[in-house]
């Protein structure tokens, strides 16, 4: 007869123990706040949990145990990548696990394997523990005990329909295993009940208010327009020295002449990450956050750039160095107006670093088609070797690193970064040769942070260099810059902005007056206040204005949340935040509710049929 193992009591006790200290370790990582209702969450879900393997599962603990310890070596490699936690929702990013696995190897601490290590010694322990004379098993599930795991689940879910929370609230206020479970019934169709919008909004308010004769205004007229959108390039390298060395020199030269350089831009990209802030810098709305639009919108109809320039007279074509099916890009251009899409297997693939063509090769290629096509085009260009681990070959690292910069991420990305930087300049006078430079706009930004200080390497060293505490609003701030030859402009705008002001921003400079679409941005030349919500890496309703910087609490409790003066750095009551935090919820939902309801062509009459083939 088959020998089945018996549980006991002690047995149980090494499992619970386990989970615990496993947990603990997790949120000595990950948690941003110790909290009681934590810890307490963390055991009541637990207790669940065991029940529910005692009553549905016959008792088989060790799975449970197996299944909660991948869950959080999953989450913490997840965590030390990204930031926050995955998310169900996430899955349908899964095709790209493959391109970013070699970074995600580079986040395999030896810490990591805590959670997964004592799998097989636990389990050969536990089956030689079977039961023995003298221990008593543990008795079968009554129905009581189904009545109390049902209404124990009740009083776990009744926290999160009581108010609306996010899904980092959940955690930091109740652990891992309550943030899981919270977003396992948000992916249920119809629980979520989708986006609340306030009746009282107006989308007129969102309407393009551009004034005709702003301060600015047409001085890039009939201009072709070139949009580089840097891989992971954050405002602090412009102007930086390392080691007595420039790391963005072609840059740094961008920014001192004939250029308009904002300083305060900061990044409002969701889950889609790169691909998000292409949809919030064509497209002047906040991306889903939780999953990428690119993904998951193909069929929608949007008011985006490359369509109003089209219709303007510009050729719009893209061109990055990955597989056109990426980000589901080449189904996604054609929605947003893209008449042509130069993707790799477009090109010749002379040299591949990382997930495809080298940004050298990227630019040279591009800069043959651009010879080719008609004139005034729009040619938006997304680079991408300098993309985390930030890994390039040996021949083409020319920055000289300090001994303890050495194999860390942060050697890593000034290498790649300045590699990138090289291949602009490049890029740059090869304009100048093809004869394009002096007719063209050349605008430039970065995507999204490259070392965010959840890492705490990343924090400490950049802590270090900048003389300063490195801080979320610090990572997420992007270079924004308008290089226009021979415009003899030389200005600095320090007015705090989002990815998407660059739509509105860009209008006014090539002289464009269209005051029919739905933009959430602001012409930054001519606001008289600056605004950018963030969202994503920290909760929304954080934001930065003219006066103030506003990070809500992880645990959506306002009193905890982080208030300062722009300026002094001084604290100020979270409270006096209250209408800029209302403020960057509203835009956010309201961007969520138009995409969510495909609502663009409803409200600006945006015909929906479209050349989905290049």
């Amino acid at each position: 007869m088959k020998k089945t193992y018996q549980w006991t009591t002690k047995s149980i006790t090494i499992i619970v123990v386990l989970i615990l200290l496993k947990s603990f370790v997790f949120y000595g990582y990950a948690a941003e706040l110790a909290r009681l209702s934590v810890l307490l969450g963390t055991v009541a879900w637990m207790a669940f949990l065991l029940l529910l393997f005692w009553i549905v599962f016959k008792g088989k603990f060790f799975l449970l145990y197996c299944i909660i310890s991948c869950i959080l070596f999953v989450d913490f490699l997840y965590f030390q990548y990204f930031g926050f936690l995955p998310s169900v929702k996430e899955l349908v990013h899964v095709g790209h696990v493959g391109a970013i696995s070699e970074s995600i190897v580079y986040v395999l601490y030896p810490i990591s394997f805590v959670f997964i290590i004592d799998l097989i010694p636990v389990g050969l322990y536990l089956r030689k523990k079977q039961s023995r004379q003298g221990e008593t098993p543990i008795r079968k599930p009554t129905y009581s005990d189904r009545i109390i795991t049902f209404v124990l689940l009740i009083s776990l879910l009744i926290p999160f329909s009581s108010e609306s929370l996010q899904s980092y609230f959940v955690f930091n206020r109740y652990g891992v295993f309550a943030y899981h479970m919270f977003d396992l019934v948000r992916a249920i169709p119809g629980v979520d009940g989708g986006i609340t919008v306030d009746e009282k909004v107006s989308y007129s308010g969102y309407v393009n208010k551009m004034a005709e004769r702003g301060k600015y205004f047409s001085v890039a007229k009939d201009r072709n327009i070139i949009v580089i959108q840097l891989e992971s390039f954050q405002d602090f390298l412009v102007n930086f020295v390392y080691n007595d060395q420039e790391i963005t020199p072609n840059l740094n030269r961008l920014v001192s002449s004939d250029s308009i350089y904002f300083d305060e831009i900061y990044q409002q990209v969701g889950a889609g990450n790169t691909s998000d802030c292409e949809f919030v810098i064509l497209n002047s709305m906040h991306a889903l956050g939780d999953v990428s639009v690119y993904q998951t919108r193909e069929e929608n109809s949007f008011y985006a750039l490359p369509s109003l320039l089209k219709s303007k007279g510009y050729f719009p074509v893209a061109f990055h160095g990955n597989n056109g099916w990426f980000w589901n890009r080449e189904k996604i251009y054609p929605s947003l107006g893209f008449d042509d899409f130069i993707s790799l297997e477009d090109m010749e693939n002379d040299e591949i670093i990382g997930f495809g063509l080298s940004d050298s090769s990227l630019f040279k290629q591009t800069l043959g088609h651009l010879r080719g096509i008609e004139e005034p085009f729009f040619a938006f260009i997304v680079t991408l070797t300098s993309h985390n681990p930030y890994e390039i070959p040996e021949e083409l690292r020319a920055i000289e690193l300090l001994p303890e910069h050495e194999g860390t991420l942060f050697g890593n990305y000034i290498q790649s970064v300045h590699y990138t930087d090289a291949a602009l300049g490049e890029f740059i006078e090869g304009l100048k040769e093809a004869g394009l430079y002096d007719s063209s706009l050349i605008a430039l930004y970065g995507d999204h942070a490259g070392l965010y200080p959840f890492n705490k390497e990343n924090k400490d060293i950049l802590s270090e260099l900048l003389a300063c505490e490195y801080d979320f609003v610090h990572a997420m701030n992007i270079p924004l810059l308008f290089h226009i030859p021979n415009s003899n402009l030389d200005v600095l705008n320090s007015k705090p902005g989002g990815q998407i002001d660059f739509f509105p921003t860009l209008l006014n400079l090539i002289g464009i007056v269209e005051k029919s679409g739905i933009l959430f941005g602001r012409d930054l030349l001519n606001s008289s206040s600056g605004f950018a919500a963030f969202t994503h890496y920290v909760p929304e309703g954080s934001f930065i204005d003219n006066n103030r910087i506003f990070i809500m609490s992880s645990d959506g409790i306002l009193d905890n949340s982080e208030a300062v003066e722009r300026r002094t750095g001084k604290m100020i009551t979270p409270y006096s935040c209250l209408d800029g935090y209302k403020d960057s919820i509203q835009q956010i939902q309201a961007s969520k509710y138009l995409i969510l309801n495909d609502s663009i062509s409803n409200l600006m009459g945006v015909s929906n049929e479209r050349d989905n083939r290049f």
